[in-house]
């Protein structure tokens, strides 16, 4: 897209911005699909001026743990659809090229800082979750490490 057209779109009202994401796992093949799905998804929010996106990189070779980058810019109809791309993929980070201001009601603001206590109240309850579980774990485990009593016989009576 050219630069002229991306000038005349943000005078228009759309929202210029530039994000970065990061997908890590263990299959660098499902890491680059997985990423690959996200840019298409994220693109279909608003029109593509570019998308980069590195190779899979091993980062830790004992667990076989592999990083994946990449980078959208693109135009977005507005604010909403920036809040929505942050809550619903996760990003590294967003950086909005341009405008300079963008004019945000209040009640636009309030809805979304409720979705961003929402997301953190749920990322909340599976951190206690896993927590519990853990707990649950280590206590089979230290139960299996004890080692099994034998039961006495009882004597047997004589009449």
């Amino acid at each position: 897209m050219k630069q002229s057209e991306i000038k005349k779109l943000v005078k228009e009202g759309q929202i210029q911005i530039l994000i970065n994401l990061q997908v890590q796992g263990n299959n660098s093949e499902a890491i680059d699909k997985a990423t690959r799905k996200q840019i298409d998804e994220i693109v279909e929010l608003g029109k593509e001026i570019r998308a980069r996106i590195s190779a899979p990189e091993l980062i830790d070779q004992e667990k076989g743990w592999f990083s994946q980058y990449a980078e959208i810019e693109l135009l977005v109809p507005n604010s909403d659809t920036i809040f929505d791309i942050m809550l619903d993929y996760m990003v590294t980070n967003i950086e909005i090229l341009a405008p300079k201001k963008i004019e945000l009601k209040a009640e636009t603001h309030q809805d979304r800082l409720n979705d961003l206590i929402l997301k953190f109240r749920e990322s909340e309850k599976a951190i206690l979750l896993l927590a519990a579980h853990r707990k649950m774990l280590e206590a089979e485990v230290e139960t299996l490490k004890k080692p099994k009593s034998k039961k006495k016989k009882s004597p047997k009576s004589k009449e």
